[in-house]
């Protein structure tokens, strides 16, 4: 466990399957708030059980984490390192979010750098990830921590009967 921030009240940790209620509420706040993610006001749309048991598969793969931001007795953010199998074991997908409420707090970097940290100490040498297009602000974070731009995907998803672009980006973990 570790403190962001004390005045902050804001407490870094590791899911555990008796958050999965918690996550499922967060979800549904989340993607009420935002057109960034890939689920909407619905949230992920899975069971208690469902989502207890997803947490307990990220749990025991020895390369992905999922961590949540807590302030109080509520998430504000989560992250994860999903590793991949096979011939591309060497990588992780990354994918984020944090409360509306707590954009530009600090949040998401901590998050960020918590799952960098993980990655680093699991032999995850490549972290990829999308974001829409359009989202300069996640852009910017992400750049900030080194991820690259490599590509765009045209109409990643639709929303409203919009297409909307992503961007594909990475971070190279390996000693250059």
């Amino acid at each position: 466990m570790s403190i962001f921030t004390p005045e902050a009240n804001i407490i870094i940790k590791e899911a555990k399957p008796e958050d999965a209620a918690k996550l499922i509420e967060y979800t549904k706040l989340v993607g009420a708030q935002t057109d960034n993610l890939s689920f909407g006001k619905e949230g992920i749309g899975d069971t208690l059980e469902v989502e207890k048991e997803f947490i307990k598969r990220i749990n025991s793969d020895p390369r992905s984490v999922m961590y949540f931001a807590w302030k109080n007795d509520d998430i504000v953010g989560c992250a994860s390192i999903s590793g991949m199998k096979r011939r591309m074991s060497h990588r992780a997908n990354f994918a984020i979010s944090v409360a509306k409420s707590e954009w530009g707090s600090g949040i998401g970097s901590a998050l960020l750098e918590k799952c960098i940290s993980f990655a680093k100490d699991n032999e995850v040498e490549i972290i990829n990830l999308d974001t829409r297009s359009d989202n300069f602000r996640a852009i910017s974070l992400y750049e900030k921590f080194g991820f690259v731009k490599i590509g765009r995907m045209p109409a990643f998803s639709k929303i409203n009967g919009e297409y909307i672009d992503a961007d594909l980006m990475y971070l190279d973990l390996r000693e250059k």
